[in-house]
């Protein structure tokens, strides 16, 4: 396991409409959260302009969210972080999980909920204990009915995500739907003292979403029954 207390590392994700980033080394820590109606290449730079003390080609790791989560978000940050890292280390945040660490107090299981095409949704399902939180079910892209078939046997579930209106077990404050610097900063941290690395050329959205033929052979299945 490798310590991340020596090395400057940043981090980004764009999969929701809150672009979230973090810079930390052994001295400072940076905590930037951007919501506004800007496209996320826009909100990329002014979190740059925010950072204006770090210097960007001393960094030793950059972390990336990669979803799932809108395509176009995902790919600004990715093509940012790829070019701001050349040469240097990466390792990648599952967005879903990135929520989910909003309720890592909470007793039991939590689903990540996020709206994709209409009437569909990516989600994931986590454990929560004592503070720890370990994945149950890998994010994946399903409609609303399916996921709340798939989810059905699990209890106490706590629904987080913007599509947790859909279901009755989810927070009143919104803050819990949406990612925080903080939490990446956690998972990025986490994800250096595991050593789970990757190539660049490994990075790629986690976009899950299925094709307009799978979605018409679904719905001729349904008018069949």
């Amino acid at each position: 396991m490798e310590s991340s207390k020596n090395l400057k590392v940043f981090s980004l994700d764009t999969s929701s409409p809150r672009v979230v980033a973090c810079y930390f080394d052994s001295e400072k820590k940076i905590m930037i959260e951007l919501e506004t109606k800007a496209k996320h290449g826009i909100q990329v730079s002014q979190v740059v302009e925010k950072m204006s003390e770090v210097n960007f080609s001393n960094i030793d790791v950059v972390g990336i969210g990669i979803g799932p989560g809108g395509l176009t978000g995902l790919r600004v940050g990715i093509s940012f972080a790829l070019g701001l890292g050349i040469g240097k280390r990466f390792v990648q945040i599952n967005s879903l999980r990135l929520i989910a660490m909003n309720a890592l107090m909470y007793d039991g299981f939590i689903a990540v909920v996020r709206k994709a095409r209409e009437n569909y949704l990516y989600a994931a399902l986590f454990h929560a204990r004592n503070g720890q939180m370990t994945d149950v079910i890998n994010p994946f892209i399903e409609s609303i009915d399916m996921v709340r078939e798939k989810f059905k046997d699990y209890s106490p579930v706590l629904f987080l995500g913007d599509g947790s209106e859909l279901f009755t077990n989810s927070p009143l404050n919104t803050e819990y739907n949406l990612p925080s610097a903080r939490n990446l900063y956690l998972l990025t941290n986490e994800e250096i003292e595991k050593g789970n690395f990757i190539d660049a050329n490994s990075i790629e959205p986690l976009y899950l979403q299925k094709s307009i033929a799978e979605l018409n052979f679904e719905k001729k299945q349904k008018a069949k029954e």
